[in-house]
């Protein structure tokens, strides 16, 4: 925005108002002052699950017990993960309200912890013993909740909730479609499930690539993406939504930098998608505001700044998994133990 100068003629400060304002419009949104800092959590493994909930304070978790909470904007960390978890992959990572944790072990075996003042104690709230059973991701709205599994006999796992995690009960069909041959969703972010438009919302890969919109009690609709797949390591790894917009992103973790297929986007709340360019294989997807959303994987992150159709690298950080506190603080989290935050200046 420019000064207006008194001497000029009345029409003229309007013009250049205006032609500031298309240009504005044209130029590429400033990002040049927006950087990741990134944190030593103390953790030597993978961080997949991640819960903020505040600037200060935030939850992550992953393999070989990993289960790590930050309350300084992370500057310290502290372990508190379950007793007896230390060989636990804790996937995902839920906050509901002020005190309550939820924390995904994907398997061997697939469990689901709940902690209700704030990580200090925890309570194992359900179990599958099963030896095929694999826990990818939960998504909660409000105490409604519910938990995707990979297929057993022939039918997708899912679990639901009602009372903020405190019990679980198995949601039998039609609460999903019948999985294809070699289909399956990955738990490489947390974030294969989402709050959708109506619902929940899920994306699937392997042979077949799908998104699926469902209610438990009712039927479930799905339409296939336009995303990479036919490989047990291609798909759809990520769903976000911005009202009936909705971008997913995934490709193939197995070739990183392949960018046909990484992406896909919608405005008509799922029912129609369009193909998009990620910049390589990405594991979660982030929306920023109305129309920035950000793209996190193991070689880079992307930023959009037209609603997911088209991406532009983002810094060289890698990260496995992005979330967004109520706050609008940004974090992350990664290889090797590390988490990241964005400057104040990335959310608008």
């Amino acid at each position: 925005m420019i000064g207006q100068d008194e001497r000029m003629l009345s029409v003229r400060p309007l013009l250049v108002l205006l032609c500031c304002l298309a240009a504005s419009c044209l130029a590429p949104r400033p990002r040049l002052d927006v950087h990741w800092r990134v944190f030593e959590t103390g953790a030597a493994a993978s961080l997949r699950g991640i819960a903020p909930v505040s600037r200060s304070t935030c939850y992550v978790g992953g393999a070989a017990g990993s289960l790590r909470k930050t309350v300084d904007a992370g500057r310290s960390w502290v372990d508190v993960a379950p007793p007896g978890c230390g060989d636990c992959d804790f996937r995902d990572l839920e906050v509901i309200g002020d005190d309550v944790v939820m924390a995904l072990v994907a398997g061997a075996p697939a469990r689901l912890y709940r902690s209700a003042d704030r990580g200090a104690t925890w309570r194992c709230v359900y179990e599958d013993p099963r030896a095929d059973a694999f826990l990818d991701a939960m998504a909660f709205k409000g105490n409604n909740g519910v938990v995707f599994g990979d297929a057993i006999g022939g039918r997708f796992v899912l679990l639901a909730t009602s009372d903020g995690g405190a019990s679980w009960r198995d949601v039998p069909s039609p609460g999903l479609p019948v999985p294809a041959a070699g289909e399956a969703a990955f738990a490489a972010s947390g974030t294969c499930v989402s709050v959708g438009p109506t619902s929940f919302a899920l994306v699937t890969g392997g042979d077949r690539c799908r998104y699926i919109a469902f209610a438990p009690g009712k039927r479930p609709f799905s339409v296939d993406l336009p995303m990479l797949n036919g490989a047990a390591s291609r798909g759809a790894f990520s769903v976000a939504w911005r009202g009936q917009r909705g971008v997913c992103v995934g490709g193939d973790y197995r070739d990183p930098d392949a960018k046909a297929g990484s992406a896909a986007v919608t405005t008509d709340g799922g029912r129609t998608w369009a193909p998009s360019d990620a910049g390589g294989y990405r594991s979660c997807a982030l929306w920023i505001s109305d129309r920035d959303v950000l793209a996190v994987g193991p070689r880079g992150a992307s930023w959009s700044e037209d609603a997911g159709r088209t991406y532009a690298d983002f810094g060289a950080e890698a990260f496995h998994s992005v979330a967004q506190a109520p706050d609008g603080a940004v974090w992350a989290c990664g290889a090797r133990g590390r988490a990241g935050t964005l400057s104040s200046t990335a959310v608008r």
